[in-house]
């Protein structure tokens, strides 16, 4: 007997999902508990909508701070709006980029188990801390433009004192909000760590 498996003899992920059922208890299923185990987590990450709703999040807050920041800058043709704009769209562009290599990465990957499970473990990773990061440096400027444009009393209180105020608020905002996404991640890292042990 060889103690390894030849590569034509190992079963795709999506032969093994299509045979698995999960009406079948354990002990009926052809499948070891490794692969039932990783076969839930396969399913767990793609049935998430994460994928949809960071995308639009991300989308949304680009195009409104590209639409506050044009708006400011015909108003007051400050060298804010030119800054904000170029690094909103700099960082869109990025992204975007990061995530489609992330995807194409992923899907060379789809006929070795362990290795398309951490890489989608790493893609949701990835939105979720793009998203974040986006959300933590860009919506405290969106606020502060958009006050700008829609006051006209005119506060002392110098620029960065007011994107400060607004990180503080979009911080404690994010992490009330969207602590449970990290506690999701969290908890499919432990899953497959510990599928080294099955």
């Amino acid at each position: 007997m060889k103690p390894y498996m030849e590569d034509g003899n190992q079963k795709s992920i999506m032969d093994i999902i299509n045979e698995s059922d999960p009406t079948l208890t354990q002990a009926e299923a052809p499948l070891t508990p490794g692969e039932l185990k990783r076969v839930e987590l396969i399913r767990k990450m793609k049935n998430d909508t994460d994928k949809i709703e960071y995308m639009i999040m991300l989308n949304v807050l680009m195009v409104s701070l590209l639409t506050i920041a044009t708006w400011h800058f015909l108003t007051y043709r400050s060298w804010v709006s030119i800054i904000c704009m170029v690094l909103g769209v700099v960082y869109f562009m990025y992204i975007r980029m990061r995530l489609r290599s992330a995807t194409i990465k992923l899907v060379d990957h789809k006929n070795n188990f362990d290795v398309y499970l951490w890489e989608g473990y790493h893609l949701k990773e990835m939105r979720y801390t793009a998203v974040k990061l986006a959300f933590l440096a860009f919506f405290p400027l969106f606020c502060v433009l958009l006050v700008d444009v829609l006051s006209s009393i005119v506060y002392e209180m110098p620029f960065y004192a007011k994107v400060l105020t607004a990180f503080c608020i979009s911080s404690i905002g994010w992490f009330t909000f969207f602590g449970d996404d990290r506690e999701a991640l969290e908890a499919i890292e432990t899953d497959l760590k510990s599928l080294a042990y099955l």
